[in-house]
């Protein structure tokens, strides 16, 4: 009977979420998405499609050289195009660009599915309830994740949701045959999430945070094989298969230092560890301090890596010195407090309370000194700008690290004292972990907040599940109209009464009432119909070569590939970033209009492309020679939003190679 109510809840609760997400989708016009790097990924499909494989260079964009294939990880375009292979024959009318269409909606429901299961499972059906409600109707969880946004976001979220789900629940295994096919199919998890995006080491070390609490609180070297085992299944395949992880540049300089090389240095301290108990007397008596000391070595080797290498973060989404080029990516702006108020409405708030019951509950005043750090971090995050007008930008931000600093420590101090296993406990260190990672990059970029729905709805499940049974404690004896209240029917009001009004009443955040707008209204199909950057791209696929390359703002760089038909010589993957600065610097703020024709020449531009997202200042809104040969539109150019220049080189003009660059000048 439970298991047939669980499962009514879990399908309620999935319909209610694909339905949420598909709103909107008449809205699209045929072949459109509401996210520019959806084109990318579209482009891609169709070449694997047609070829069965990506080429080794994609000769379209990055011109004059290519952008290099074997710096990508595909698999989200693989799926895709074999996703359309195998369903062809049942659905002949289906196409890739309606898989694409409805794949981000799809993958959340996936993921949302194992973790209500997992929830279920490990705290009962109405935590679970709660957890699911709140991913489904959450604006930040619903914007990255509808249908039409086709981006691959919802994709590798998915494949992070499953990758520790799948760890935790081997955890809680008896040990097996059963337990080694989970672990061997949470270690496979990894790698086909690692051949899906570059940052996904990210959730390998909220896994790997799970292993050093289990390293540092136990006195005994166990299931060594069983890690080895989980490792093996992706690390030699990741290394072997893409050379991103072999020989990686630009945003993938990092990425086996991300992903493959925290995952060795934990088995390196376990090994170690191991053949000093093993072969040493006197250690078996301190084993933890052992431990201990094991894993500040471990720390202190990231901790100079993350030093040596500080320069060259530079270049990575994930930047720790914001470069110029990230600062033009609206996505990568702090996030305001509105921001924060309009897509989670009060489940920041409650959520991070709802964490510090979780610890409390779990280390009682043992963990203290970590509350103590997750509100600082809390406060100088989703409070920022508060805390910036009471005291000073760089104070807040000294602070913020501060508190992550004081996580480490205090985290630390809790290892020291913590003497049994607790149920659940690591369940509430692997979220700890993922509050403190996604939410600290979320503070200084809009577009990670999509991965903080699931500690936010965690959190908020301990608060509203906690509370309406310390209510009950009170009520239980109490009589009304000679009606006693049963504990769990006061238990199950009280709950729904507070998830209701957080869901919609407006005073306490109300962030339903905005979860259909969020997929429905806060992104619009771009290009657009009729729009002039619609007109335009028309204009060029009818009137230019399939050989013409049109240099023009990088965010415009997979649209003109898809629906101009022509090539590019930047696009928004930020392959090469300092190509994109010289653009700005060669073409906007050139000395001298010679100069934009040699750095235009040099990229093999046959023509240039002038929108609203290029600065007011530039060169190209002045009055230009006759090198530049208005094309597009033929009435009105100079009053145009959209302006198309074909470029007509005078003999004097040269190539220079200094303009192909890849690293600014030490």
């Amino acid at each position: 009977m439970c298991k047939t109510i669980t499962d009514i809840f879990l399908f309620s609760i999935l319909f209610f979420t694909l339905w949420i997400r598909i709103q909107g989708v008449e809205r699209l016009p045929t072949g459109q998405f509401t996210e520019i790097d959806a084109y990318h990924y579209q482009k891609q499909s169709d070449e694997i499609a047609e070829q069965g494989y990506l080429p080794a260079r994609d000769m379209n964009r990055w011109l004059p050289y290519g952008r290099d294939n074997k710096q990508l990880l595909p698999l989200y375009a693989y799926a895709i195009a074999y996703t359309h292979k195998a369903v062809a024959w049942l659905f002949p009318k289906l196409t890739r660009y309606h898989i694409q269409l409805y794949a981000p909606t799809v993958c959340f429901a996936i993921g949302l599915s194992v973790l209500f299961l997992f929830f279920a499972r490990a705290y009962g059906f109405f935590f679970a309830c709660i957890v699911g409600i709140l991913l489904a109707t959450l604006p930040g969880c619903v914007e990255r994740s509808a249908a039409g946004f086709g981006d691959r976001d919802a994709f590798y979220w998915m494949f992070g949701v499953l990758a520790v789900i799948s760890y935790l629940w081997k955890e809680s295994m008896k040990l097996g045959k059963r337990r080694f096919i989970v672990t061997g199919g949470a270690g496979f998890i990894v790698f086909l999430g690692g051949l899906s995006w570059e940052a996904f080491g990210l959730f390998v070390l909220i896994i790997l945070c799970i292993e050093i609490w289990k390293f540092c609180t136990t006195d005994t070297e166990q299931h060594l094989k069983e890690y080895f085992f989980w490792m093996l299944m992706f690390v030699p395949g990741l290394y072997l298969i893409s050379p991103v992880y072999r020989s990686g540049y630009s945003f993938t300089t990092h990425i086996a230092a991300l992903t493959l090389a925290p995952p060795i240095v934990i088995f390196a301290l376990r090994s170690v560890r191991y053949l000093i108990l093993q072969y040493t007397e006197y250690f078996r008596q301190h084993a933890r301090k052992l431990a201990w000391s094991l894993a500040f070595c471990g720390v202190m080797v990231g901790l100079c890596y993350l030093f040596f290498q500080a320069s060259t973060f530079k270049t990575t989404a994930f930047t720790f010195s914001e470069s110029e080029l990230m600062k033009d990516v609206t996505e990568l702006v702090d996030p305001k407090f509105k921001y924060w108020t309009d897509r989670y409405g009060s489940v920041f708030v409650l959520g991070s309370i709802g964490l510090i019951i979780a610890i409390f509950e779990h280390w009682k005043w043992k963990g203290t000194p970590l509350i103590l750090s997750l509100s600082l971090f809390v406060g100088t995050t989703f409070f920022r700008e508060r805390v910036n007008g009471w005291l000073g930008v760089d104070v807040c931000n000294t602070l913020f690290l501060i508190s992550l600093g004081l996580t480490i420590l205090t985290t630390a101090i809790i290892l020291c004292y913590q003497k049994e296993y607790l149920r659940n406990g690591l369940v509430t260190i692997a979220i700890l972990a993922w509050f403190f990672l996604w939410v600290g990059l979320a503070r200084g970029g809009k577009r990670y907040d999509f991965f903080i729905g699931i500690p936010l709805a965690y959190g908020t499940a301990w608060l509203i599940w906690l509370l309406p049974v310390q209510i009950m404690q009170k009520l239980k004896n109490v009589k009304v109209f000679e009606f006693q209240f049963s504990g769990r029917m006061v238990t199950a009001c009280l709950t729904i009464i507070i998830l209701l009004s957080v869901l919609f009443w407006n005073p306490i955040g109300g962030h339903a009432n905005r979860a259909v707008d969020a997929a429905a209204k806060w992104r619009s199909p771009t290009p657009g119909q009729g729009t002039p950057l619609a007109q335009a791209l028309d204009w060029i696929q009818t009137h230019l070569s399939p050989n013409a390359v049109v240099a023009a703002h990088w965010a415009y760089g997979s649209r003109l590939n898809i629906f101009g038909g022509v090539n590019t010589i930047t696009d928004q993957d930020h392959y090469l970033p300092h190509r994109i600065y010289l653009y700005y610097q060669h073409v906007h703020f050139a000395k001298s209009e010679q100069e934009t024709l040699e750095y235009l020449k040099t990229q093999g531009a046959t023509h240039i492309l002038l929108t609203k997202l290029d600065p007011n200042n530039t060169i190209l809104r002045k009055k230009l020679s006759k090198a530049f040969v208005p094309n597009y539109p033929t009435d009105n150019f100079m009053d145009a939003k959209v302006k198309i220049w074909e470029i007509n080189y005078p003999p004097d003009i040269k190539s220079n190679p200094k303009y192909l660059e890849t690293k600014p000048p030490e």
